[in-house]
Parts: C-alpha cells; structure tokens; sequence
C-alpha cells in the first residue's frame, strides 16, 4: 500500500514537472505565430474576399439580366338569385355559381447598352480597389514582421541585461564575503563592510528591477503574439547577434548609405505605395462614373409570356406575347445632384494625388533618418566594443589594487560600476544595430516577410 501511495504521488510530482516545463520559442515561430493570430490581419483577408466579388459583380453590369416568372389565379362567382320584375311582369332568377382559373409564365431580360461609360469605368474601379486592397495586406503582414521582430528583440536585450546585473550581483557577493573575511583578520576596516553591504543591496534592486523588466517585456510579446500569458516562454536568440561583424557593415555601407539609391529601392519595393497610386486610379474612375450621370442611357429589353385558362392548354402555348423594345433616358435636371457627385469625385481625386505626395515625403524623411541612425548606430557599436574592454581591465586593475592593499574600495566599486554600466551599453547599442537594420529594411519595403507567411 506504501508503495503505491508513493508511486501515485511520484507520478503527480512528474506530471506537474512536464506541465510546468517552459516552451521555447525561437523568432521564426513568433513571426509565424504572429502572421497566423493577428486580428487586423485575419480581417484584411476577409475583406479582401469581398473586394474581389465586387469585382465579379462589376463585370455583371455588362452582362443581361434575366428572370423568369410564373402565376395561377383562381375566382369564383356566385349569385343566389331572385325575382325581377319588368312591365309589372316578374321573372323569376335562378341562383347561379361561376369559376375561372388562370395560368401564365413568363420570361423577360433586359441589357444595359449605354450608360456614359459607367459600367467599364465600375470594372476598372473594382479592379484598381481590389489590387489596392492586396498591396495593403502585403504591408500590413510587413507591419506586423517588423512589430514582431522588434518585441522579440526588445526582450533578447532585457534579457542580456538582466544577466549583466546578474553577474554584478554574483561580484558583489563575493566581494562582501572577501571583505568580511579581510575585516574578521583586521586587514580592512569595518567601514569597508558596511560600504559593501549598501553596494549589495543595489545590485539586489537592480537585479530586481533587470528581471521585471524582463518579464514585462517577454509578456509584451506574447500578448501581441495572442498567446497564453500565464504559461512559461523561453526565447532562443539563436544567432541573433552573430551577423554584426564588419564586413557585413561594409556591406551596409555600399547598400543603405546611398541616398538616391535608397529612394529608388523604397519606390520600387513599397507596396503601400503602390496601394496609394492605384487608389487615385480609383478615385479617377470615380470622376468618370460620375460624369456619366450627364449622359443619356439606353436599355434594351426582351419578353415573352404565355396564358390559358387549364394548365394543359398552357403548355400548347395558344396563348403567346413577345415584346421587345429600347428606352433611352436623357437627363435634363436633377437639381445639381450629378454635378455635386463630380465634384465630391474630383476633391478625392485631388486627396489622392496630395497624399501621394506626402507618403513620398515621409518615406525620404524616414530613410533619411534611418540611414543616419544606422552609421550612428554602427560608430556607438564600435566604441562600447573598446568601452567594455577598457572598463574590464580597468576593473581587473582595481582588484589586484585592493587585495594588495594600495587601492581603495571606492576606486574598487567606480571600476565595477563603469564595467556593469559599459557591458549595458554595449547591449543597447548592439540591439539598437539590429533594431535600426530592420527599421531600414522595413522603409524599403524589402523586409522578408513571405518566407514566415503560412497559406491555409
């Protein structure tokens, strides 16, 4: 019984470890999660379904209608009959009941020959609004690559720094046993413990302070990823950090640092670009549809219906009518309604063309920007290499410094302090390299997105 008892409770401990096991989750799973649960995504996709049967449906309007029709009528007549008296003469009336029923079935299309253009110029707008729509969608998957990345990153580098006041800690720990030690045979001062004690308990809050905003910054993360927040994630940087070396910046420098280049790249790659010049096409068929309400229409149509009192004389089709005619519509006035409707089409038009112009400003001034921030980023990578190097030996000099006796615990503590400080910045500065590339990339319109984007 013992035995089983302890077997059970083993196999609960074992299960509750399993369960408690953290997943591991690398930046291609997270891309590819975040492409597969985003809710702005999965809406852009169905309303592009519907921008493309609107497409079908404006091809409709060059195609006949028809419909077809059928109907049966049933009447019955009854008079109960009396007495009618002429010239002082009665006659009498007998009671008298009639019925009729009635069949028809008809058939009847109708075709659109002209209506100033409206029909073609309603195909053109369809296809330009669902070419705009699917270029939106292409950027919105860019958009969320880049949000994903960025997150990703952003806790990658919590994490590194969390391990530097980790580290600092672990220093600080040893320190104040040593100087405890040295203090218990009277080498140091008891001054010295007391510093060192303080010094401890703020590597204690940084550490403290390091890991919530670790933690806040992976929760981040898996909200945005529209994951389970309560269950335990561990990210795999992976080689996150091992394409910054110089010949890929040399490479950087041919690619990003070419201004004009860089322009014609981002025109050429933008499809939010593309989505704005096909939305002033749109806007153009819109003037178009709009000026044909001066125009005169013309329809045609065609019927045929038949008629009997039985249904079987009806299928004898004894009783037949075929009608065909044309109507043609001249506008003459409709109190300035299709005139408002040009110039309300004109004035998106001109929208259009102004927000063009704009999305072409904002794009030189981003890539500006960015192509700036990344030599910045790149020089700042280079000196915190040098800074941290510096600051290491320093604080291996200041060591040897105070277990001989001929350095202060002060000088001790600045040396540790501006190694802790340059290691943290070296960590910003080489996720800022990272972040700023992707940045690029993503104003160019040439971030990789498609290689992550799973077809259902």
């Amino acid at each position: 019984m013992t035995r089983t008892i302890f077997a059970m409770f083993f196999t609960i401990l074992l299960t509750i470890g399993f369960a408690q096991q953290p997943l591991s989750l690398n930046m291609e799973e997270a891309v590819k999660i975040a492409l597969q649960r985003n809710v702005p995504l999965q809406q852009s996709k169905n309303n592009l379904e519907t921008s493309e049967n609107q497409v079908k449906s404006a091809y409709g309007g060059l195609l006949p209608t028809l419909s077809a029709s059928s109907g049966f009528s049933w009447a019955l007549s009854e008079d109960e009959g009396g007495v009618i008296t002429v010239g002082g003469i009665s006659f009498p009336v007998p009671k008298t009941s009639a019925q009729s029923r009635s069949y028809s079935a008809s058939v009847s299309s109708g075709l659109t020959l002209f209506d100033g253009l409206s029909n073609f110029a309603t195909i053109g707008q369809s296809k330009s609004n669902y070419e705009s729509d699917r270029y939106r969608l292409e950027r919105l998957k860019q958009d969320i690559v880049f949000q994903t990345q960025t997150k990703y990153f952003g806790v990658l580098k919590s994490l590194r720094l969390l391990a530097v006041q980790e580290e600092n800690l672990k220093w600080n720990n040893k320190s104040l046993e040593t100087i405890t030690e040295r203090n218990r045979v009277g080498q140091i001062t008891l001054a010295d413990v007391y510093q060192q004690q303080v010094n401890f308990g703020n590597s204690e809050l940084l550490v403290i302070q390091a890991r919530n905003n670790y933690e806040n910054a992976k929760n981040d993360l898996i909200s945005f990823l529209s994951l389970d927040v309560a269950k335990d994630y561990v990210l795999i940087d992976a080689d996150a950090l091992a394409t910054i070396d110089t010949v890929e910046y040399k490479k950087l420098e041919r690619e990003f640092t070419d201004f004009e280049k860089l322009i014609e790249t981002a025109f050429e790659n933008r499809v939010d670009y593309f989505a704005r010049q096909l939305d002033l096409q749109s806007y153009d068929y819109a003037i178009t549809i709009a000026r044909s309400g001066h125009l005169p229409r013309l329809t045609g149509s065609l019927s045929a219906s038949i008629r009997a009192n039985s249904f079987s004389s009806l299928t004898s089709l004894d009783s037949r009518t075929y009608i065909a005619g044309l109507n043609l519509s001249i506008p003459i006035f409709n109190g300035w309604l299709t005139s408002n409707r040009v110039q309300f089409a004109e004035v998106n038009y001109k929208n259009a063309e102004l927000g063009i112009s704009e999305l072409e400003r904002t794009i030189k001034v981003n890539l500006k920007k960015a192509s700036l921030d990344l030599q910045a980023a790149k020089k700042k990578l280079d000196v915190n290499n040098k800074n941290v190097i510096a600051a290491k030996e320093n604080l291996r000099i200041n060591e040897e410094k105070y277990s001989l006796g001929s350095g202060t615990l002060l000088n001790l503590l600045i040396a540790n302090s501006q190694f802790t400080q340059a290691q943290g910045e070296l960590i910003n500065s080489t996720f800022d390299y990272l972040l700023i590339r992707k940045q690029m990339e993503y104003y160019l319109g040439i971030l990789e997105y498609k290689s992550f984007d799973v077809k259902e």
